[in-house]
Order: structure tokens, then C-alpha cells, then sequence
């Protein structure tokens, strides 16, 4: 009978798992699945471009991808049968430690904690991975024990070894293992050939980047980078890039998260503290029984590791805790068996017992209905703003970068949003995506980055180098668009950074987006020679700056436009040649360069006062070309302020009242003008032409 239970605890793995079979990806698994993808394309060789650690989970979805494509349901379905199966394997661990009715408990908590919202366990990040290894690993043991066999005891070794590929900090499990190896009483040489087999396994990588050259690479990223922050991140933190320690968490409030992240998993805590006690008392804390403990508090100690209190690093704790938990769940229910007789401690554990999971069923039932849309769970559980900030705003991000670039442009996005690198099928400008905006600028820097230097400061190292430098992709190259994800990004730096002229895009929720703008950099380069600081018109004019004078109105603006591009090259800092190429640009109708060109000369303060109030009011007269007065009246009214005597802006204000039908205020500009200067023959028509229409003309005082 217990062989169709085990099939039925894994078919109730699959259903806890229909609510979620929609999730969308979390961030962390759309930056593994874009960086997988790339290996797919052969455009990055993992630990050589990029820094990682856990290549057995990049190879589960290499895998996924070549088969089925980077769709996120088809890893839902893998992560579901995934979960059942695990559930099944916790399901014998627990038969062959503590019995059916334990087993059977322990099979349902397991399947639905392991997809707990709560703890991020529907997303299926590495942690909710590495228990299926870990508890294989287990029972291949318990069957040694049966046997007296080696060779499962050197596969349940193999197997552990391939939980630490999937996240190094499997490692601490390892005390554990080789207790509960000798609690099995196999033989004298099992721990060997556990140990063995467990090195093995992580040898082949080892040797795999030793001959393709990367081997310190390999052993920095999997070894070496995690381990100070893990141990001790207070003093070790301050050393990474922004990014690998996002999320770290201050005092005051590390104990509201523990709280929050913890409540599920209240009742299993409160079951593990009854069976450690049991144990003791009954002495009956067997070397199995104590690697349990210890695998039980290595797990308890990874959830904080780095200070970033993450929620899924609760998900460490789930298979020990259930383990432990599912034997006093058994004697709970064999005692109700018997309930008369109860004592007064057993009736208090197993009040306690029901009341904490009362609670956490309802706190966490509504994660559990199924949703017709996919964010409907992460709106219950972080809020509308949460979902559409970090998952609705960047896939449309992606979908408008997809629409507006080419597919062999690249993007660079500033801070913890993979999904728009993902959903945009557009490549990261450098091989380590997804940095912080000071990651970025503080790495690339540099002639040749080497994104694990800082580890050099951490264990000290003087001569030798961990990773080998890199090309540094901003010297040859720029990113098409730059996206600002966390917002507080400054595109000036990484216009010094990368000698190109960007233009602010259209801001989608709130990300601030700039764009490559060639056009502003060829104008904007005559300026960045320095050559000529003179504000005064030069006196030698050839015969191009004659040919514009003696036709202010050209037929053939382009070529126009042209000319006035090489006089400005010549001389950028005379006003007429800049005012010149202003009224060009307005014949060719290019506005959008012609407002992007003067504003960055008018705010970077790259000409004298009285050009930038010549600026000002070439640009008021581009918006009356596109009926925008109120931005007209509003530019020619601030010129006005600083310069009140100016004849032409006068005349251009009162050209923009009458437009908007006020030909009082118009007329009193016509005739300040004409005041200031009676030959200015446009403002006398003007005024003509408002005397005509009105009959009852005003007069200045």
C-alpha cells in the first residue's frame, strides 16, 4: 500500500503546482535564462565573460532551452514535475526513518511548502533545485544501509556533489552527510567512498576549465566570491558590486522580515523543537538522527548569509524541517487516537500545533487559488505598484526596445531588471549584465575592468591576479539605449564614459531611458576640440558663410544645412554660425535635433549669456513653426525678463498672442518694438495687420 500512497503524494505535488504553472519568471531566473540563452548562441563562455556560481542549475535550463525554447512554462512544467518528484523522495526518506504515518504527513507539507509564494517557492530558484539531489542523496543511503552497498553509497555521493554545482553553499551540508554515511553502518570505508565520489563529481568542471584556460575563473566565481559575504557581511559587504549585495538588510528591520518570511513555516519550526527534545530525552539522538540536526542548522545558518534575508533562502530549511517535523506530526496523530488519556503536555503540544497551523492556512491559503492572470498571486502578496514596477513596466520596456532598434543593437540596463534585456531579444552591451549604474561606471573605468578585483582586497592578494582583465567594450563601441531600472542613474558619466551624446527617450514607468544620439555627437564634437573659445564672429568669411548670408530663405535647405554644419565645425562658438544652422535645421524641419542640440549648449553653459538668449529665441521660433505657442509665449517671455529692450523677441511675442487670438497684448508688443526700433519692417506689418482686424486700438502710456 505505501507504493500507491508515494504515487499519490506525487500526484499531490502536481496539483499544488497548478496555481503556478502561469508564474512568470522571477528576476533571478530571467537573468539565468538570458545568460543561458547566450551560451545556447555561443556569445559568452560563463566564468570566462561572466561571473557565476551554480553551473548545475545554468545547465537545467541550457537544457530547457535547447529543447523548448526560453518560454517560462515550459520550466513551470519542469520545476512541477520536479517539486512531485520531490515530494515522492521525502515522502520514503521519512518511511524508512520514522514510519507511514509520518511519511504520509511529511509528503503533503513538503508539497505544498516547496511552492509557498511566501518563501518564493513557486518560482523555482536554486534552492527549491537542490533538494531533490539532496534528498536522493539521502535515500540512496538508506538503501545502502539495506544492502551494504557501495556503489549506492558512491552514487548518493555523486548525486550530493551535484547539489554543490547547483549552489556551492551546499557544501555546509556536507558534516552531516558523513555522520549520517556512518550512522548507516555500511562499512568502514563507505565515508571514503562517499567523499570520493562527492570530489569526483566537481573534478569534472574543475578539469573542463583547466584545459579551456579558465580554471582560477571557474574556482573565484564557485569558491572564492561568496565566502566573505556569507561569513561575515558586515564587514565584508561594502566590498562588492552594488548589485550582488542588493536587498542587504539594516537592524531595524531584519527582525520584521524574519517574521514575515517565517510564518508559514511556523508550525514545522515548532514540530522540529518538540522532536529535538524528544529525541533527547528518550536518548535516542543516533548519528543519522544528528546529521539531520546539523544539515537542519547549516540551513537555518543560510538564511543569513550576506545580510540580504532573501525569502527564498527559507526554502533551504523546508526538507530538514519537515523531516524533523513529520515524526511529532505522527505521534500527534497517533496520540488523538488515544485522546482521553492525553496529559496535560500532550494536549498543549498538539493545541499548539493546531492553532499554528490554523494561522498559517489563513495567511497563506489565498496564494493558492488559481489565477487567470499570471501576476495574480505576486499583486496578493507585494501590492499592484510591486508587479507593475518590477514586472508589467519592464516587459513593455522590452517590447518598445524591440520596436525601436534593430536586432543587432545593444542595450545596457542599469540595475536588478533582466527582464527587459530578456523580453527585448536585444544582447547586453557588456558580458556581466544587469550591474548597478556605479557597478558600471566603477568597473569600466578602467582600460582593462576585471570585475572580481575586488577580491583581491578582501583575501589580500598582492601578485596575483584572480581573473584575467577584459576588453573594455566602452572603448570601441556604445550601447544603443541605456536604461536607468533602479533611477538613479546620471547619463552624463556614461557620456564621458563612452564619448557618445545620449537623448532622454520616452520614460516608461518611471525608468528613465536614453538613446545613442549620433547626430547631437557629430554637432556636439566641434565643441569638445576646444580649439576656439572665441565668442566674437571671426572675420575671415569664405565664400560658404557669403553664399547663407545673401540667402537667409534657400530653396535647398539640406544643402544648406550642410554648409552650416561645416561653418559651425570651424568655428562652433560664433552665435550667427550657431543661429544659422538653428534656422536650417527649422527649414528641414529636424526640431527634435535642432531642441536636443541648443538645450545641451544652453544647460552644459557652452556659450555666453547673450548667445544663450540667441538660442532661446531660435528655439521659440521653432515652436510657433509647430504652433506651439504656449511654449513660444513661454520662452519668449523668460528672454524678455533677462533682456526687456530686444525688438525682435518683442515682435515674435506679440506674433504668438495674436496667434492665440489676444491682439491686445499683441499690439502693445508690436509697438514696444517698433519703439525700440521704428525700422523693424516685420513688426510694423504685424501691427498693420492687427489695426485692420480691430477696431478699437490701444495706445501705449
Amino acid at each position: 500500500m505505501e507504493y500507491y500512497i508515494s504515487i499519490v503524494i506525487f500526484l499531490f505535488g502536481i496539483i499544488t503546482w497548478i496555481p503556478f504553472l502561469k508564474t512568470p519568471y522571477c528576476q533571478d531566473l530571467s537573468s539565468h535564462t538570458y545568460y543561458a540563452g547566450q551560451v545556447i548562441r555561443k556569445k559568452i563562455t560563463l566564468f570566462k565573460d561572466v561571473p557565476s556560481y551554480g553551473i548545475g542549475h545554468f545547465l537545467h535550463l541550457i537544457l530547457i532551452q535547447l529543447f523548448f525554447g526560453k518560454d517560462n512554462k515550459y520550466y513551470n512544467r519542469f520545476m512541477c514535475l520536479w517539486c512531485s518528484f520531490s515530494a515522492f523522495i521525502v515522502y520514503w526518506v521519512i518511511y524508512n526513518l520514522f514510519g507511514l504515518t509520518a511519511a504520509i504527513a511529511g509528503g503533503i507539507l513538503y508539497a505544498l511548502y516547496i511552492v509557498n509564494p511566501r518563501i518564493d517557492g513557486n518560482w523555482g530558484p536554486f534552492e527549491t533545485i537542490m533538494n531533490l539531489p539532496l534528498l536522493a542523496s539521502i535515500l540512496l543511503l538508506q538503501q545502502a544501509s539495506k544492502t551494504d552497498s557501495l556503489l549506492l553509497v558512491a552514487l548518493s555521493g555523486m548525486i550530493f556533489g551535484y547539489t554543490i554545482l547547483i549552489k556551492q553553499t551546499a557544501v555546509l551540508y556536507f558534516p552531516g552527510y558523513i555522520l549520517m554515511v556512518l550512522g548507516s553502518n555500511i562499512s568502514s570505508s563507505a565515508c571514503y567512498v562517499f567523499g570520493g565520489s562527492f570530489f569526483l563529481v566537481n573534478l569534472i568542471p574543475i578539469i573542463y576549465y583547466w584545459i579551456n584556460g579558465i580554471f582560477w575563473e571557474y574556482m573565484a566565481s564557485n569558491w572564492l566570491v561568496m565566502l566573505p559575504s556569507a561569513i561575515n557581511p558586515k564587514k565584508y559587504n561594502k566590498y562588492y558590486p552594488k548589485l550582488w549585495v542588493r536587498g542587504e538588510k539594516n537592524k531595524e528591520i531584519k527582525k520584521q522580515v524574519i517574521l514575515k518570511n517565517s510564518i508559514s513555516l511556523l508550525p514545522v519550526i515548532f514540530l522540529t523543537v518538540i522532536t529535538f527534545i524528544t529525541l533527547i530525552a528518550a536518548s535516542d539522538l543516533s548519528l543519522i538522527y544528528l546529521g539531520l540536526t546539523i544539515c537542519t542548522i547549516a540551513s537555518t545558518w543560510m538564511i543569513f548569509m550576506r545580510g540580504t534575508l532573501f525569502p527564498h533562502y527559507w526554502l533551504n530549511m523546508v526538507p530538514w524541517l519537515i523531516i524533523m517535523a513529520s515524526f511529532s506530526l505522527s505521534k500527534i496523530i497517533s496520540d488523538l487516537a488515544t485522546w482521553p488519556s492525553l496529559n496535560v503536555l500532550q494536549l498543549s503540544i498538539i493545541v499548539t500545533a493546531f492553532s499554528l497551523f490554523t494561522f498559517s492556512i489563513y495567511t497563506d491559503w489565498k496564494y493558492y487559488i488559481p489565477h487567470k492572470d499570471p501576476y495574480g498571486f505576486i499583486r496578493k502578496f507585494n501590492g499592484d505598484t510591486f508587479t507593475q514596477s518590477n514586472y508589467i513596466t519592464p516587459i513593455k520596456i522590452a517590447e518598445y526596445i524591440k520596436q525601436t532598434t534593430n536586432s543587432e543593437d545593444k542595450i545596457l540596463v542599469c540595475g536588478w531588471t533582466p527582464y527587459i534585456v530578456l523580453y527585448s531579444d536585444r544582447d547586453s552591451f557588456t558580458p556581466n549584465a544587469f550591474l548597478y549604474a556605479e557597478d558600471y561606471l566603477e568597473l569600466y573605468s578602467k582600460s582593462n575592468p576585471n570585475q572580481l578585483d575586488f577580491l583581491n582586497q578582501i583575501y589580500k592578494f598582492k601578485k596575483f591576479k584572480i581573473i584575467k582583465d577584459q576588453e573594455n567594450p566602452f572603448k570601441t563601441d556604445f550601447p544603443k539605449l541605456i536604461i536607468f531600472s533602479d533611477g538613479k542613474g546620471n547619463i552624463s558619466d556614461f557620456e564621458k564614459l563612452t564619448n557618445m551624446y545620449y537623448s532622454k527617450e520616452e520614460q516608461l514607468g518611471g525608468y528613465p531611458m536614453f538613446r545613442a544620439d549620433e547626430e547631437l555627437s557629430t554637432l556636439m564634437a566641434a565643441f569638445e576640440n576646444g580649439n576656439n573659445k572665441s565668442i566674437q564672429k571671426t572675420k575671415n568669411i569664405d565664400s560658404n558663410e557669403n553664399e547663407l548670408s545673401s540667402n537667409p530663405y534657400p530653396q535647398d535647405w539640406d544643402s544648406a544645412l550642410k554648409i552650416s554644419k561645416q561653418l559651425l565645425a570651424k568655428d562652433p562658438y560664433n552665435i550667427e554660425h550657431l543661429l544659422t544652422l538653428g534656422e536650417c535645421l527649422i527649414g528641414t524641419r529636424n526640431y527634435g535635433l535642432l531642441f536636443r542640440f541648443y538645450n545641451r549648449l544652453i544647460e552644459n553653459k557652452m556659450v555666453s549669456t547673450t548667445s544663450r538668449l540667441g538660442l532661446l529665441a531660435k528655439l521659440g521660433e521653432a515652436y510657433c513653426h509647430q504652433d506651439k505657442f504656449k511654449e513660444a509665449e513661454e520662452i519668449f517671455s523668460n528672454i524678455l525678463k533677462l533682456k526687456p529692450e530686444n525688438p525682435v523677441v518683442l515682435n515674435n511675442l506679440g506674433f504668438v498672442y495674436s496667434r492665440q487670438e489676444d491682439n491686445e497684448k499683441a499690439s502693445l508688443c508690436f509697438q514696444k518694438a517698433l519703439e525700440l526700433d521704428p525700422n523693424n519692417e516685420d513688426a510694423m506689418m504685424n501691427l498693420e495687420q492687427i489695426k485692420a482686424m480691430w477696431k478699437h486700438f490701444p495706445t501705449l502710456c
